[in-house]
């Protein structure tokens, strides 16, 4: 049994995609110009050399994360409920880039997600100031959702400079109505 979303692709296919291009962020370097991954090269030690073993560094778990000079940290919150029941839907979120930007890149995005009961994607594109977060499950999702995503503001930031749209949302099976999904969103 296949579950399609508007763009026609099924949810696995679609949490597959956005996992799959996850990395594909502008911060990704491992490509060449052709857009494919180069091959990893190891060092090969030259004749009569033993390679020694470096121990890798650890961080304590308790040092505070430290942001760029200037920044501010600011908790997005991101509501959603639905008016019928939705088995998957996808948001994209633009942001004024001079106004900072999320936490981490691609798929390293900071956001955590809390209810629904799906799988969760996450894809930040700094370069464009956009956010695409996803929830997708075979069932009807269990509302609320809330997920929460840090913000790095190099200038006041509030709720209005984000603009929130809902691209498309799965019910039974089939694409849905994106107005059965209402996203309440809060900075602070």
């Amino acid at each position: 049994m296949k579950y399609t979303l508007k763009s026609g692709l099924t949810i696995g296919m679609m949490v597959a995609a956005l996992a799959l291009t996850g990395g594909c962020g502008d911060n990704d370097n491992n490509h060449n110009d052709n857009g494919h991954a180069q091959p990893t090269r190891t060092a090969t030690p030259k004749p009569g050399v033993t390679p020694t073993a470096v121990a890798p560094t650890v961080t304590p778990a308790t040092e505070p994360t430290s942001t760029p000079s200037g920044t501010t940290e600011h908790t997005v919150t991101f509501d959603f409920t639905a008016a019928h029941g939705i088995q998957a839907f996808q948001v994209r979120v633009a942001y004024p880039k001079e106004k900072g930007s999320f936490a981490g890149a691609a798929d390293q995005v900071e956001c955590t997600v809390d209810g629904g009961g799906g799988i969760f994607t996450k894809n930040h594109n700094d370069a464009a100031g956009t956010l695409t977060l996803s929830v997708a499950n075979t069932s009807d999702l269990t509302f609320p959702i809330n997920i929460q995503c840090t913000f790095e503001a190099t200038a006041a930031i509030s709720a209005d400079d984000l603009d929130v749209t809902v691209q498309e949302v799965t019910q039974n099976n089939a694409p849905g109505n994106v107005a059965d999904l209402s996203v309440g969103k809060s900075v602070s």
